[in-house]
């Protein structure tokens, strides 16, 4: 007799939150409607209807920008997003190259797209800490591993997901966590481990059939991809970090490190290191150089600091050109609506062939700051319900599930548990342009059967590039 299978627990996101004042207008919106209306009124009462269509030339272009959007973005956020970058374009800050007789010390990092430089600690157990002077936070970084999800059964699949969930909520519940980044990426390089193993294991006097595996191994390195998850946690600093609070500050870090590790290990996720200042060369590398990151020597301790940052970055309106490869960054608009299994995000993470880099970033929101919003967003839809009823427009569905998911988050919050803000973004990476956009048509093809909406990230993609493919829990964009 067969036991009973039980189904697993279902995924849903709602819809993406958009701040609404009127009619499902923006404040910025209404404002540029309310100009347009008032020069039109005031032309109508002063010259007639002479005046109103002379004056169309004002007040209708301050019309469609207030009420027309273009793929999916209101006209009013392009307008900042084009000038800067054409302000950027003009001024040369779309290009950084880095000389190769540039030295950087090291303790020190220096990122195309950061301003300043970023600091390199370590902490007392060993952990890298970067820390950022300008935002006021110390980041550290943890690789991750598991025993597999997809082919666990839906009991074992539930109890994991339930562990990831208190992994969350602990986080949430610590006040100096600013930000948490799960990053997984697929890059070139999946033979690094054997032929690290293979020359810690053989001579130079190794007969001739050691040396034609060896060259088989140089040529798999090449062929073979390897995946790597890594989850990277962003905590307050309550002073300067490289003064006297140094220490103190490490010693906090490293004890939230145990922390998460062991909640994590509650999930089956093992967390196999935290990443030191000597393996962070490799790890920052990887996203600008992943051909020439899966073909160098790791053995050699004194790459740790040269490896560290681009040799030359371009940016373009829709893609991004680093060392060896070139790259497009999407933002994922919106998430499954109906229930979806679990491992809805498979087709994304475990396609065969294509190198993404699939990254959510969370911050965790105070219960009283979290109350406010849904209070105010429940205000919005009332008011704009009632708005809708004066002028005699139906109302729709998509406004009614709005308002289920907030009143879902209100009721989640006052059972206890934690609220977050958060964003998923997706770097596809190739060697070329032409390579890069047959990769992206088939990242669109997955996000679709994922029941995901992507957007191309156009005029921003050197700083969306810094938030998705590096774990350094840059923020949201």
């Amino acid at each position: 007799m067969s036991a009973v299978e039980q189904p697993s627990t279902a995924a849903q996101f709602g819809a993406l939150d958009r701040p609404t004042v009127l009619l499902g207008l923006g404040p910025v919106q209404v404002g540029f409607v309310g100009v347009a209306v008032l020069i039109a009124v005031s032309a109508v009462y002063t010259t007639g209807a002479a005046g109103f269509a002379a004056s169309a030339l004002l007040w209708g272009p301050l019309l469609a920008v207030g009420t027309i959007s273009v793929k999916g973005r209101p006209v009013v956020e392009w307008i900042p997003l084009v000038a800067s970058w054409q302000v950027r374009s003009l001024s040369g800050r779309t290009r950084a190259l880095t000389q190769p007789t540039t030295t950087a010390r090291p303790s020190e990092l220096v990122l195309p797209g950061i301003a300043g430089r970023l600091r390199v600690l370590t902490s007392p157990a060993g952990t890298a800490m970067i820390a950022d002077r300008r935002s006021g936070t110390v980041t550290a970084i943890a690789r991750v591993s598991s025993t597999g999800f997809v082919l666990d059964d839906p009991q074992t699949q539930d109890r994991k997901s339930t562990g990831w969930g208190r992994v969350l909520g602990m986080v949430c519940q610590q006040p100096q966590v600013v930000r948490v980044q799960v990053l997984n990426r697929t890059a070139p390089g999946g033979a690094g481990t054997a032929r690290a193993w293979w020359r810690a294991h053989t001579s130079e006097t190794a007969p001739w059939a050691a040396r034609l595996l060896a060259d088989l191994m140089d040529h798999a390195a090449d062929e073979c991809d390897t995946n790597e998850c890594l989850i990277a946690i962003s905590t307050r600093t309550t002073r300067n970090v490289a003064g006297r609070t140094r220490t103190d500050q490490g010693a906090a870090l490293d004890q939230l490190a145990t922390s998460l590790s062991s909640a994590l290990g509650a999930a089956d996720l093992h967390v196999t290191a935290w990443v030191t200042p000597a393996d962070l060369g490799a790890v920052i590398r990887r996203a600008y150089d992943p051909a020439g990151t899966a073909t160098a020597d790791d053995t050699d301790p004194t790459l740790t600091h040269r490896l560290l940052g681009p040799m030359g970055v371009q940016e373009h309106w829709d893609h991004l050109v680093t060392d060896t490869a070139v790259h497009a960054t999407y933002w994922v608009a919106q998430w499954p609506r109906s229930p979806m299994h679990q491992t809805f995000l498979q087709p994304l993470i475990l396609a065969p062939g294509s190198h993404r880099t699939v990254t959510l970033i969370a911050e965790p929101m105070p219960a009283a700051r979290a109350l406010r919003e849904i209070r105010r967003a429940k205000v919005e839809y009332l008011a704009d319900a009632g708005h809708r009823a004066k002028v005699g427009q139906i109302e729709d569905e998509t406004a009614n599930a709005a308002y289920a998911e907030v009143l879902r988050r209100e009721q989640d919050l006052i059972s206890g548990h934690g609220d977050y803000r958060f964003t998923g973004l997706i770097t596809v990476t190739a060697p070329t342009a032409g390579d890069l956009e047959t990769a992206c048509g088939a990242t669109e093809t997955a996000a679709a059967q994922a029941m995901c909406e992507l957007r191309r990230l156009v005029g921003q993609q050197g700083q969306a590039h810094l938030a998705a493919a590096l774990p350094l829990a840059r923020g949201l964009l």
